[in-house]
C-alpha cells in the first residue's frame, strides 16, 4: 500500500514513434527522431496525429466505414503511417486475391483488375473506396446468412462514400484520370444488379429498383460517349451494324406489326423501340462471335447506348419496352454464368416483365422466358444465337 501511495502519477501518451510502441517501451517523443532510436539506430515513425475525421478502430454497420480516405491520401507519405485500418486491408487483400479474379472476362483482363486498378485506386480515393465495395459485396455471397447483412451493409457505405468523393473531386475528364473514371464507372454495375435482384419479393418494388439502377448505371454516360465514338469508327463493329437477322429482327418487326393493330404508334415510340432493337441485334451478334460467356461490358453497353426516351417508355410499363428488355435478360442470362453478381437477374427481369405485360402481348415473351427459365413455348428463330 504504502509503495502505490509513493508511485509518481505520470501521463500516459500514445504519440510514441511506432518502434519503441513495437518494442513496448516508453517513447521521450523527441522529434525529428527520439532518444531510443539515436541508440538503437533505428529507422524512426511517428504516426500521424488522430483526428475527429479518422480512426484506426474497426468500423460497426451503419457507421461511416471509410472516414475521409482522400484526406488520408494527400497527408500520408512514404514510412508515415496507414491510410487504411486493418478491416479494410482486409477487404482490400480479398479484392487482390479473389474478388479481382471474377471480375475478369478472360485471363487475359485479370491483371488489369487486381493489379492496374489497385495501382490507380491508390491515386484516386473514389476508385479506392468503389474498390473495398466490391470486395464486400463479394464476400456477402461466400459467408453464412447472418454475416452477409454486415458486409451489404459495408458495401452499400463504401459506395455512397465512392459516388460522394467522385462527384465532389472529378470535373472533366482528361489524361490525369481517364483511366480510374473508366474503371470506376464499371463498379456501379454489379451493385445495381446486386440490389434489383434483392428486391426479388416484390415485383412491382423490384421493377423500380430494376429501373432506379438502370439509371445509375446510364449515369456515366456523358462522359464514356466518346470511347463508345471510338468504337463506332471500327470497321468490325460496322460489319455487326450491317447485318439483319436473328431473333430480334424478328422481335421488332412482329412487335411492331402488332403495335400497330391495337393502337397508333407515334413516331418516337418506334424510333425508340427499333434503335434499342438494332443495339440488341448488334449485341447478339458479338456475342455469338464468342464461345465464352457474354462479357458484362457488353451488356453495359446496350445500357449506356439506348435512348432516353426508350429508358421511358420502360419506366412507364410500356409493353414493348418491356419485351425488349426482355430479350435483352437472355443475354443476361447468358453472362450470369460467368459473373457472380449477375446471377438471378435474367429471372427477375423475366418474372417482372411477365408480371406487367398485358396478355394480349403475352406470345412475345415465349422465347425469352424458354431461354431463361426453360419453359417450353414457341421459341422465335434464332439464326444468329442459339443455345
Amino acid at each position: 500500500m504504502d509503495r502505490a501511495k509513493t508511485r509518481k502519477s505520470h501521463k500516459k501518451s500514445r504519440n510514441g514513434c511506432l518502434p519503441c510502441k513495437g518494442r513496448h517501451v516508453k517513447c521521450d517523443e523527441q522529434k525529428p527522431n527520439c532518444t531510443n532510436c539515436v541508440k538503437q539506430g533505428t529507422a524512426y515513425e511517428y504516426r500521424p496525429p488522430a483526428s475527429s475525421e479518422a480512426s484506426h478502430t474497426s468500423p460497426l454497420p451503419g457507421q461511416q466505414l471509410l472516414p475521409r480516405l482522400g484526406a488520408a491520401a494527400n497527408t500520408a507519405s512514404a514510412g508515415t503511417g496507414l491510410a487504411l485500418n486493418i478491416p479494410q486491408l482486409r477487404l482490400l487483400h480479398h479484392y487482390m486475391t479473389a474478388t479481382a479474379k471474377t471480375l475478369a472476362a478472360h485471363t487475359d483482363a485479370e491483371d488489369v483488375f487486381k493489379t492496374t486498378l489497385v495501382e490507380i485506386a491508390f491515386e484516386h480515393p473514389y476508385l479506392l473506396q468503389a474498390t473495398l465495395s466490391l470486395s464486400a459485396l463479394h464476400m456477402s455471397r461466400l459467408v453464412r446468412p447472418e454475416e452477409a447483412q454486415e458486409y451489404l451493409i459495408q458495401a452499400q457505405e463504401y459506395r455512397e462514400a465512392a459516388l460522394d468523393d467522385f462527384h465532389n473531386t472529378v470535373r472533366n475528364i482528361d489524361e490525369s484520370n481517364f483511366k480510374a473514371v473508366m474503371l470506376f464507372t464499371g463498379t456501379l454495375f454489379p451493385h445495381a444488379c446486386i440490389t434489383s435482384i434483392a428486391a426479388s419479393n416484390d415485383l412491382d418494388y423490384a421493377f423500380e429498383s430494376v429501373i432506379s439502377n438502370l439509371v445509375v448505371t446510364r449515369g456515366v454516360r456523358p462522359m464514356i460517349m466518346g470511347f463508345y465514338a471510338q468504337m463506332k469508327t471500327m470497321s468490325k463493329t460496322l460489319s455487326f451494324i450491317k447485318k439483319s437477322h436473328g431473333p430480334i429482327q424478328s422481335l421488332f418487326s412482329s412487335t411492331n406489326s402488332q403495335t400497330s393493330s391495337i393502337t397508333y404508334t407515334p413516331p418516337d415510340i418506334v424510333d425508340a423501340y427499333k434503335h434499342a432493337c438494332h443495339l440488341l441485334e448488334v449485341i447478339f451478334q458479338v456475342a455469338a462471335e464468342s464461345s465464352k460467356s457474354p462479357s458484362d461490358a457488353l451488356l453495359k453497353t446496350w445500357i449506356h447506348l439506348v435512348s432516353e426516351r426508350y429508358i421511358e417508355l420502360l419506366s412507364q410499363k410500356q409493353p414493348g419496352a418491356l419485351i425488349i428488355f426482355a430479350h435483352f435478360a437472355v443475354l443476361v442470362n447468358r453472362a450470369s454464368k460467368h459473373y457472380w453478381y449477375i446471377e438471378g437477374l435474367a429471372e427477375q427481369i423475366i418474372r417482372v416483365a411477365e408480371h406487367m405485360v398485358p396478355s394480349e402481348w403475352g406470345s412475345w415473351l415465349q422465347w425469352p422466358r424458354e431461354q431463361i427459365l426453360g419453359i417450353p413455348g414457341h421459341p422465335m428463330p434464332s439464326p444468329g444465337y442459339t443455345t
